[in-house]
């Protein structure tokens, strides 16, 4: 029984991408680096710094009782870090005029990125996914926030679904 149990166990945390040493106590803290542009990826350097002001501001509205800090900044002591990282993949600045006129998702802006979220002592990988953000419509306030704002969500989603981090 106690083997049944052993190897059950271990197949709940191979699908869900996590490894059985990862079944911890939720991480209280957690750490946005920039993400980085892939080498053929003419993501901005201003859009990069705002990606991750939207992650943590998603982040923070979906986790609250989360401490949120920024590649660099001092997570207070005692604190267990999920860090989250990536690569922009893709980046299609779209076109809003196209959006409103066609729609359809005709001039749809598109920020696509693997996400890497990693324990920051270990560095060990504990959820490694693919994700895009898309703007649909013409929607005030720009489009690429926009698109970095789905992308965002998701990512806090990824967070929350995975019971990475502690929830309120």
């Amino acid at each position: 029984m106690k083997v049944l149990f052993v190897v059950l166990t271990a197949s709940l945390f191979a699908a869900s991408g996590l490894h059985a040493a990862d079944a911890h106590t939720p991480y209280t803290a957690v750490e946005i680096d920039k993400f980085v542009a892939a080498q053929d990826v003419a993501f901005p350097v201003d859009y990069r710094s705002a990606l991750v002001e939207d992650i943590a501001r998603e982040v923070s509205l979906a986790l609250p009782t989360v401490i949120v800090v920024r590649q660099g900044e001092t997570v207070p002591f005692g604190r267990q870090v999920l860090r989250i990282s990536g690569t922009v993949t893709k980046f299609k600045p779209g076109n809003r005029a196209k959006r409103q006129l066609i729609g359809l998702g005709a001039g749809a802006t598109v920020v696509e990125a693997q996400i890497m979220l990693t324990d920051a002592a270990t560095g060990q990988v504990l959820l490694s996914r693919a994700a895009k953000g898309v703007t649909w419509t013409g929607i005030a306030g720009g489009d690429s926030k926009s698109a970095a704002d789905s992308l965002a969500r998701k990512i806090a989603k990824f967070c929350n679904a995975n019971h990475l981090v502690e929830s309120n």
